[in-house]
C-alpha cells in the first residue's frame, strides 16, 4: 500500500529533522515531493522571502518552510473567496486590496490595542488611587469595635 505524502511529512517531522541534521544542513524540498504535497507556491520563492526579511542568519526547517507555504495558500485562498463575492465580472487591483485589507491593517490594529491597553492601565491607576483616598478618609469599622 503506497503511503500517503503527509503521513511521510508528520513521520519526518517527529524524526525531528533527523534527515537534514545528517546532511550537515537544511534540505531542500524537491519538486515532486511538492507535487506530492500539493503547496500551494514554489519553496525556493517562499524560503527566500522568509530570508530577505531576517536580520540574522538561521537555518529554515523543512517543516517551517511547508507550514509558511501553506499559510500564504490559505490566506490567498480566502481573499480569492472575498473576491468572488464580488458582483462584478472583471475583478481589479482595488477589489484585490478590499479583500486583502484585514491582513494589511493587522499592525495598526496592533497599535490600537495597545494604545487602549496603556489608556486602561492609567485608568486603573487613577481608580486604586481614588480607593485608597475613600479608605483613608472613611477608614472601614473593625471587627474588634462591634
Amino acid at each position: 500500500m503506497k503511503e500517503d505524502p503527509e503521513e511521510k511529512m508528520a513521520a519526518d517531522i517527529a524524526k525531528g529533522g533527523a534527515a537534514d541534521a545528517a546532511e550537515g544542513g537544511e534540505a531542500e524540498v524537491s519538486e515532486s515531493e511538492e507535487e506530492a504535497m500539493k503547496l500551494p507556491f514554489p519553496t525556493a520563492r517562499v524560503v527566500k522571502i522568509i530570508r530577505e526579511n531576517l536580520k540574522r542568519e538561521h537555518q529554515i526547517k523543512r517543516d517551517v518552510k511547508i507550514e509558511a507555504n501553506t499559510l500564504l495558500g490559505e490566506i490567498l485562498a480566502d481573499i480569492a473567496q472575498s473576491m468572488d463575492n464580488e458582483e462584478y465580472f472583471t475583478l481589479s487591483g482595488e477589489h484585490f486590496h478590499k479583500a486583502s485589507r484585514k491582513y494589511r491593517e493587522i499592525a495598526l490594529n496592533q497599535k490600537r490595542i495597545r494604545r487602549i491597553q496603556k489608556i486602561l492601565e492609567k485608568q486603573r491607576a487613577e481608580l486604586d488611587e481614588i480607593v485608597t483616598e475613600i479608605e483613608l478618609e472613611n477608614p472601614a469599622p473593625s471587627v474588634a469595635q462591634q
